[in-house]
Protein backbone atom coordinates (compact mmCIF):
# COMPACT_ATOMS: atom_id res chain seq x y z
CA UNK A 1 0.00 0.00 0.00
CA UNK A 2 1.12 3.52 -0.73
CA UNK A 3 -0.29 6.91 0.19
CA UNK A 4 1.14 10.27 -0.89
CA UNK A 5 -0.34 13.66 -0.10
CA UNK A 6 -1.05 16.00 -3.03
CA UNK A 7 1.80 18.39 -2.39
CA UNK A 8 2.58 21.52 -4.43
CA UNK A 9 5.15 23.18 -6.63
CA UNK A 10 6.62 26.65 -6.30
CA UNK A 11 7.33 27.32 -9.93
CA UNK A 12 9.27 24.20 -10.93
CA UNK A 13 10.36 23.46 -7.37
CA UNK A 14 8.75 20.70 -5.28
CA UNK A 15 7.84 22.74 -2.23
CA UNK A 16 10.00 25.56 -0.97
CA UNK A 17 13.70 25.81 -0.27
CA UNK A 18 15.53 27.55 2.55
CA UNK A 19 18.45 28.24 0.21
CA UNK A 20 16.21 30.90 -1.36
CA UNK A 21 16.04 32.94 1.85
CA UNK A 22 17.43 36.44 1.76
CA UNK A 23 19.89 36.22 4.63
CA UNK A 24 22.60 33.72 5.45
CA UNK A 25 21.21 32.94 8.90
CA UNK A 26 17.91 31.75 7.43
CA UNK A 27 19.77 29.74 4.81
CA UNK A 28 21.63 27.98 7.61
CA UNK A 29 18.91 27.70 10.25
CA UNK A 30 15.58 28.53 8.66
CA UNK A 31 14.36 24.95 8.28
CA UNK A 32 11.73 25.33 11.00
CA UNK A 33 10.26 28.42 9.37
CA UNK A 34 10.33 26.79 5.92
CA UNK A 35 8.63 23.65 7.26
CA UNK A 36 5.91 25.82 8.81
CA UNK A 37 5.52 27.82 5.61
CA UNK A 38 5.21 24.71 3.46
CA UNK A 39 2.63 23.38 5.94
CA UNK A 40 0.72 26.65 5.63
CA UNK A 41 0.70 26.52 1.84
CA UNK A 42 -0.45 22.90 1.92
CA UNK A 43 -3.28 23.74 4.34
CA UNK A 44 -4.31 26.71 2.22
CA UNK A 45 -4.24 24.79 -1.07
CA UNK A 46 -5.47 21.36 -0.03
CA UNK A 47 -7.50 21.85 3.17
CA UNK A 48 -9.16 25.22 2.49
CA UNK A 49 -7.39 27.15 5.27
CA UNK A 50 -6.74 29.98 2.84
CA UNK A 51 -6.01 32.60 5.48
CA UNK A 52 -2.67 30.88 6.23
CA UNK A 53 -1.01 32.17 3.07
CA UNK A 54 -0.82 35.88 2.35
CA UNK A 55 0.15 35.57 -1.31
CA UNK A 56 -1.61 34.44 -4.48
CA UNK A 57 -2.28 30.71 -4.24
CA UNK A 58 -2.88 30.57 -7.99
CA UNK A 59 0.64 31.80 -8.65
CA UNK A 60 3.13 30.16 -6.33
CA UNK A 61 6.48 31.48 -7.47
CA UNK A 62 9.90 31.88 -5.88
CA UNK A 63 9.58 35.64 -5.35
CA UNK A 64 6.31 35.44 -3.44
CA UNK A 65 7.58 32.43 -1.49
CA UNK A 66 10.62 34.39 -0.30
CA UNK A 67 8.33 37.21 0.84
CA UNK A 68 6.25 34.73 2.83
CA UNK A 69 9.38 33.21 4.35
CA UNK A 70 10.34 36.65 5.65
CA UNK A 71 6.90 36.91 7.27
CA UNK A 72 7.30 33.51 8.89
CA UNK A 73 10.81 34.25 10.13
CA UNK A 74 9.81 36.17 13.31
CA UNK A 75 7.73 33.22 14.51
CA UNK A 76 10.41 30.56 14.01
CA UNK A 77 13.58 32.58 13.74
CA UNK A 78 16.97 30.82 13.67
CA UNK A 79 18.80 30.70 17.00
CA UNK A 80 22.12 29.48 18.31
CA UNK A 81 21.04 25.90 19.05
CA UNK A 82 18.37 25.83 16.37
CA UNK A 83 14.71 25.06 16.94
CA UNK A 84 15.78 21.91 18.73
CA UNK A 85 12.69 21.34 20.88
CA UNK A 86 9.23 20.43 19.67
CA UNK A 87 7.61 23.09 21.84
CA UNK A 88 9.61 25.82 20.10
CA UNK A 89 7.86 24.86 16.87
CA UNK A 90 4.38 24.56 18.36
CA UNK A 91 4.73 27.86 20.23
CA UNK A 92 6.07 29.73 17.20
CA UNK A 93 3.74 28.30 14.63
CA UNK A 94 0.86 28.43 17.09
CA UNK A 95 1.33 32.19 17.31
CA UNK A 96 1.37 32.40 13.51
CA UNK A 97 -1.93 30.49 13.40
CA UNK A 98 -3.43 32.83 16.00
CA UNK A 99 -2.25 35.96 14.22
CA UNK A 100 -3.86 34.64 11.03
CA UNK A 101 -7.12 33.94 12.89
CA UNK A 102 -6.84 30.23 12.24
CA UNK A 103 -8.58 28.32 15.01
CA UNK A 104 -9.29 25.12 13.09
CA UNK A 105 -5.81 23.58 13.35
CA UNK A 106 -4.35 22.16 16.55
CA UNK A 107 -0.90 20.68 17.14
CA UNK A 108 0.35 17.80 19.26
CA UNK A 109 4.00 17.17 20.13
CA UNK A 110 5.08 13.57 19.54
CA UNK A 111 8.45 12.81 21.08
CA UNK A 112 11.21 10.91 19.31
CA UNK A 113 11.43 8.49 22.25
CA UNK A 114 8.16 6.87 21.19
CA UNK A 115 8.18 3.25 20.06
CA UNK A 116 8.94 2.66 16.37
CA UNK A 117 5.93 0.37 15.82
CA UNK A 118 3.54 2.84 17.44
CA UNK A 119 5.05 5.70 15.45
CA UNK A 120 4.48 3.92 12.16
CA UNK A 121 0.80 3.69 13.07
CA UNK A 122 0.76 7.39 13.88
CA UNK A 123 2.40 8.29 10.57
CA UNK A 124 -0.14 6.20 8.65
CA UNK A 125 -3.03 7.74 10.55
CA UNK A 126 -1.85 11.29 9.93
CA UNK A 127 -1.19 10.81 6.22
CA UNK A 128 -4.49 8.98 5.78
CA UNK A 129 -6.19 12.00 7.38
CA UNK A 130 -4.51 14.32 4.87
CA UNK A 131 -2.10 15.83 7.38
CA UNK A 132 1.55 16.60 6.54
CA UNK A 133 3.91 15.82 9.40
CA UNK A 134 6.69 18.20 10.47
CA UNK A 135 9.63 16.07 11.61
CA UNK A 136 12.69 17.05 13.64
CA UNK A 137 15.83 14.93 13.61
CA UNK A 138 18.77 15.94 15.79
CA UNK A 139 21.98 13.91 15.72
CA UNK A 140 22.06 10.64 13.79
CA UNK A 141 24.62 7.84 13.73
CA UNK A 142 23.74 6.64 10.22
CA UNK A 143 25.79 8.63 7.68
CA UNK A 144 23.07 8.02 5.08
CA UNK A 145 20.82 10.29 7.16
CA UNK A 146 23.26 13.23 7.18
CA UNK A 147 20.88 15.42 5.14
CA UNK A 148 18.40 15.27 8.04
CA UNK A 149 20.77 15.98 10.93
CA UNK A 150 19.60 18.91 13.12
CA UNK A 151 16.87 19.58 10.60
CA UNK A 152 13.14 20.17 10.25
CA UNK A 153 11.33 18.78 7.20
CA UNK A 154 7.98 17.31 6.20
CA UNK A 155 6.72 13.75 5.88
CA UNK A 156 4.06 13.63 3.17
CA UNK A 157 3.65 9.95 2.33
CA UNK A 158 4.15 6.35 3.37
CA UNK A 159 4.65 3.03 1.61
CA UNK A 160 4.09 -0.29 3.36
CA UNK A 161 3.95 -4.00 2.62
CA UNK A 162 0.33 -5.11 2.30
CA UNK A 163 1.07 -8.30 4.23
CA UNK A 164 3.02 -6.57 7.00
CA UNK A 165 2.19 -2.83 6.98
CA UNK A 166 4.19 -2.01 10.10
CA UNK A 167 7.14 -4.22 9.23
CA UNK A 168 10.73 -3.32 8.34
CA UNK A 169 9.87 -2.29 4.77
CA UNK A 170 7.85 0.72 5.93
CA UNK A 171 9.01 3.84 4.08
CA UNK A 172 8.14 7.53 4.27
CA UNK A 173 8.41 10.32 1.74
CA UNK A 174 10.35 13.31 3.01
CA UNK A 175 10.32 16.77 1.45
CA UNK A 176 13.14 19.23 2.02
CA UNK A 177 15.27 21.49 -0.18
CA UNK A 178 12.80 21.08 -3.07
CA UNK A 179 13.23 17.32 -3.17
CA UNK A 180 10.91 14.45 -2.39
CA UNK A 181 12.70 11.31 -1.24
CA UNK A 182 11.50 7.86 -0.13
CA UNK A 183 13.51 6.43 2.77
CA UNK A 184 13.29 3.72 5.41
CA UNK A 185 11.40 5.09 8.37
CA UNK A 186 13.15 2.67 10.69
CA UNK A 187 16.53 4.05 9.62
CA UNK A 188 15.30 7.61 10.08
CA UNK A 189 13.62 7.14 13.47
CA UNK A 190 16.37 5.11 15.15
CA UNK A 191 18.96 7.85 15.45
CA UNK A 192 21.23 6.03 17.90
CA UNK A 193 21.34 9.03 20.27
CA UNK A 194 19.57 9.45 23.62
CA UNK A 195 18.39 13.00 22.84
CA UNK A 196 15.93 12.89 19.97
CA UNK A 197 13.62 15.13 18.01
CA UNK A 198 10.13 13.98 17.11
CA UNK A 199 7.01 14.84 15.14
CA UNK A 200 4.35 17.51 15.13
CA UNK A 201 0.88 16.06 14.66
CA UNK A 202 -1.68 18.39 13.09
CA UNK A 203 -5.38 17.97 13.88
CA UNK A 204 -8.28 19.83 12.29
CA UNK A 205 -10.70 20.90 14.98
CA UNK A 206 -13.58 22.02 12.79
Amino acid sequence: MKKELPFFYVGDSYGGNQDWCLDHIMQLGGCGAITALDSSIYFALRRNHKNLYDGDLKKLDKESYIQQAERMKPYLHPRWTGIDKLYLFTEGYGQYLADHHEHGIAMEEYDGDNDLHDTKEVVMRQIDAGMPIPCLILNHRNPEMEDYVWHWFLLIGYEADDADPLGPDFKVETVTYSEGRWISFEDLWNTGYPVKGGLILFHETK
